[in-house]
């Protein structure tokens, strides 16, 4: 008689059966619960990512125009190349075909179409005659987007001036990288549906956002004196054997920069081929002692005091101890008696002291800063370099000797050239400036500081002093035929970089002048940086202000000086 199982054992395999079932069932439901409601929006976001695919639109980038409506700087249209890797049906073949159109190596086209991505850049900035051969070949997985591309029409005409744009069409140097929120607009973007094969899926979501377009410019800068200042510099330099240039024109009564040069330069089109030094806009970025052009500031404010006048008679050995420093002329002479026009017509070292003693070490501080070389100008351009007076309780026993005529202190060659507008435009202190209007809102009001500094009767003072420094004295390269010129001439020695002191046989020669004298309506400053051949500012940079002076005010059609005693083949008098 067989056996019947007990129930007991029966009911234990079915706790079992069921436990197991119930614990499967929980499983399932908790991995439910994590994929449709803990990991939901992970896996929605990650479809979404292979699904819709992103670009950014590029807004077409401001223009610049020189003050005639000159295109200087425009953008193009050009297309961005991009690639959908896991679309690319032929890897190797598309890399070949891509280094054909576009230049370069297949095998770095290759690398990106062999990512492990859904969307990469193959090229930027491409212009359409090429985009047209590559959207003609018509290669899986590869794609191409509307762009636009910065593109300077001349060249290096203004190179430092206008700077240019990285391949995010953001401003890097110069008014482009001043100026780029207002050039640079607003990006836009698309947001669409595609296949697994990187196509649009018809009727699929399509989302665009427009981008805004960036403003355009309206400058001060002349693009015809600029030309014609390049091209003097350029020639200046390699003349003299000078290591680098600059020159700056600019309207003394208002402070427009009409052009400014910069020598070595470089094509802001291909800007990464040339060296980083060659991008630096030197008349803004690069402080110098001035040497004998402080001169005029010197006497300026002797006169302005009223301890002195342009007449007063000075007795001038011709040496003189001051803090234990003995300086002299560049050149031997006699005693002699000079006025204080002499002293700044013959470019006089021993009078500039006897005008600094005169004024004293706080007054003549006073009057560096009121021309402005305690700061900035406040142009409208980055990395101003704010210039370099030590404060008076640092001056030396001789610094009240040195500095009156320009050395122990630095300052930009805009500075020089900004103090100088202010002898020439009847005593105020101007702000030099670039941008003159926006086409685009032209009735946008824009306003640039003006202070006096110094009363009109000195300015027409020290205005006649200056026009004989290019008659009589130092100057006389500068003149111009038909033209009243006045100005004063710099020869600088450069202080040493590796300790105290100045380094031998290096000096900055210099000219700033205006012109006519008699009515400034253009004024230029040129520096030579370490010349070889002379080192005289009224040799090496009176010639090239004449010759781009004798330009300007032909192109700008101002009319002769009535009365011109000028020579204009006078030879230069040489001067410290």
């Amino acid at each position: 008689m067989r056996k019947r199982r007990k129930p007991a054992a029966r009911g234990g395999r079915y706790i079992f059966m069921f436990t197991l079932l119930f614990l499967s069932l929980c499983a399932v439901a908790g991995r439910l619960v994590y994929l449709q409601i803990i990991a939901a929006p992970a896996f929605a976001e990650q479809a979404e990512d292979q699904r819709l695919r992103g670009i950014t639109l590029s807004p077409h980038r401001g223009a610049i125009y020189d003050r005639e409506g000159e295109p200087l700087a425009i953008s193009m249209e050009a297309r961005t190349v991009y690639a959908t890797p896991h679309s690319v049906a032929d890897p190797e073949g598309a890399a070949a075909a891509l280094a054909k159109v576009l230049g370069g190596k297949s095998a770095d086209y290759l690398e990106k179409l062999t990512k492990d991505a859904n969307f990469v850049y193959i090229a930027r900035k491409v212009d359409m005659d090429r985009a047209a051969t590559l959207e003609a070949l018509g290669l899986a997985g590869i794609g191409l987007h509307e762009d636009w591309r910065r593109v300077y029409p001349s060249g290096e005409l203004a190179c430092q001036v206008l700077g240019f744009v990285g391949v995010d069409d953001e401003g890097l140097a110069g008014l482009e990288k001043q100026y780029d929120s207002l050039l640079a607009g607003e990006a836009g973007s698309v947001l669409a549906e595609r296949d697994p094969q990187g196509r649009p899926i018809p009727g699929g979501v399509m989302e665009r956002q427009e981008p805004v377009d960036g403003s355009s410019m309206l400058l001060s800068i002349d693009k015809d004196i600029q030309y014609e200042a390049q091209v003097e510099l350029a020639a200046a330099v390699k003349e003299w054997g000078a290591a680098s240039g600059s020159v700056i024109v600019m309207d003394p009564r208002n402070g427009e920069v009409l052009a400014m040069a910069t020598v070595p330069g470089f094509n802001p089109n291909s800007y990464s081929d040339a060296e980083p030094a060659a991008h630096r806009n030197r008349p803004i970025t690069d402080m110098y002692e001035p040497g004998s052009t402080a001169k005029s500031i010197t006497a300026s404010a002797i006169i302005e005091e009223g301890l002195y006048g342009p007449d007063s008679v000075f007795n001038l050995p011709p040496k003189i101890e001051v803090g234990g420093r003995t300086i002299g002329e560049s050149h031997p002479r006699p005693t002699v008696d000079w006025s204080l026009a002499e002293i700044v017509t013959y470019s006089s070292n021993v009078g500039a002291v006897k005008l600094g003693q005169a004024l004293g070490p706080e007054t003549l501080y006073q009057y560096l800063d009121r021309f402005g070389f305690t700061r900035a100008t406040g142009v409208d351009f980055p990395g101003e370099s704010p210039g370099s007076v030590p404060p008076i309780d640092t001056w030396s026993a001789s610094s009240i000797g040195t500095i009156p005529f320009g050395q122990g202190i630095a300052v930009t060659p805009l500075q020089l050239a900004r103090a100088m507008s202010a002898i020439a435009n009847g005593g105020e202190l101007v702000t030099p400036h670039f941008l003159v209007g926006l086409p685009e809102d032209p009735d946008t009001e824009l306003a640039w500081p003006k202070e006096r500094i110094i009363s009109e009767e000195t300015s027409r003072e020290m205005c006649e002093i200056l026009k004989r420094v290019v008659d009589d004295g130092t100057g006389g390269a500068a003149a111009v035929p038909g033209y009243a010129v006045a100005g004063k001439t710099g020869t600088a020695q450069k202080p040493r970089t590796d300790g105290r002191g100045y380094a031998q046989g290096k000096y900055v020669g210099s000219f700033v002048g205006f012109i006519p004298a008699e009515d400034p309506q253009v004024l230029i400053a040129v520096s030579l940086d370490e010349p070889s051949n002379a080192i005289y500012g009224g040799a090496v940079a009176g010639p090239t202000f004449s010759r781009i002076a004798e330009f300007a005010v032909s192109h700008l059609k101002i009319p002769p000086s009535t009365a011109v005693s000028v020579d204009a083949t006078a030879t230069a008098h040489v001067e410290p």
